[in-house]
Formats: C-alpha cells, sequence, structure tokens
C-alpha cells in the first residue's frame, strides 16, 4: 500500500505534468508584461493587440483582423529589437486573427455644456458667493445640455 508520502508525491507530479502541458501556463507562454508590450508596439496597438504565445524565438501575437496585422507585420522588426532589448528571445512575430485580441476600446466621452437661458444667468448674478455661482452655473450648463441630448 502506498505510503502517504508517495501519494502527495504522485498527486504534485501530476498537477506538474498537467501545468507543463498546458499552453496557458507553460514555459511556452509569452511572459510579455503589458508595459512591455505597449512599449514594444505603442499604446494604440497595444489596446488591440495580445503577445501570446513564444516558442523557438517565434512570438504569436493575437489581432482582432488581417488590418492588425498587416500594420503590426510593417513594424515587426522594431518589435522584435524592442522585445529582445527587454530580454525576450523573439526572433520573429507570427500573428493569430480572432475577436479576443484584448478589452474594446472605451467609447469616447462627450461632454457638453448648454448656453444658459438670461432669466437662469440674471438669477445667477443675485448668488453673492463667486464660487458657488460657478458652481451652480456650471451644473445648469451640464443639465441643460443632456435635457437637449434626451
Amino acid at each position: 500500500m502506498p505510503s502517504r508520502r508517495d501519494s502527495n508525491r504522485n498527486r504534485l507530479a501530476s498537477i506538474g505534468a498537467l501545468l507543463a502541458s498546458s499552453t496557458k501556463l507553460s514555459e511556452q507562454t509569452a511572459h510579455i508584461g503589458i508595459l512591455q508590450w505597449q512599449n514594444a508596439v505603442g499604446a494604440r496597438l497595444a489596446q488591440r493587440t495580445r503577445p501570446e504565445r513564444l516558442s523557438d524565438g517565434v512570438l504569436v501575437v493575437r489581432v482582432p483582423s488581417s488590418t492588425w496585422a498587416q500594420e503590426l507585420s510593417l513594424l515587426s522588426a522594431v518589435v522584435v529589437d524592442r522585445l529582445r532589448a527587454a530580454g525576450h528571445a523573439v526572433t520573429q512575430l507570427r500573428f493569430s486573427v480572432g475577436a479576443s485580441a484584448g478589452p474594446p476600446e472605451p467609447p469616447p466621452i462627450v461632454v457638453r455644456r448648454a448656453t444658459l437661458p438670461p432669466a437662469l444667468q440674471a438669477s445667477l448674478e443675485r448668488i453673492e458667493d463667486p464660487e458657488l455661482r460657478r458652481v451652480i452655473a456650471e451644473a445648469a450648463a451640464y443639465g441643460l445640455a443632456r435635457q437637449r441630448d434626451d
């Protein structure tokens, strides 16, 4: 009958084998940090691309479309040089087109201000505290702009 120690050793060996076979967790995974990737490709490309795995010097990069792959391929020599300077054993890039290439870009935030009606302007002039008057005027301008958008 196997001892408890042997049983634990076998479990650890099984877990180790499982981790080694995982493409997400093995040494073949590209361990390139977000900031290193951003330094290599620039902020705009880093938002839409992601290094996935590194094998024999070939870095597979996930991109959202063939257009993004084309754009990144034009910069591949520079990207490889920058990654090598950062200590990564990259010799070339390959691209994998797929939808999960990073988070979607957030929609732009548009803040509008409306012109205050003369009657409201006149009411604001009666407020003695200039800072309070400014804050109320700003809030009213934003509020009126939102009402017009709805």
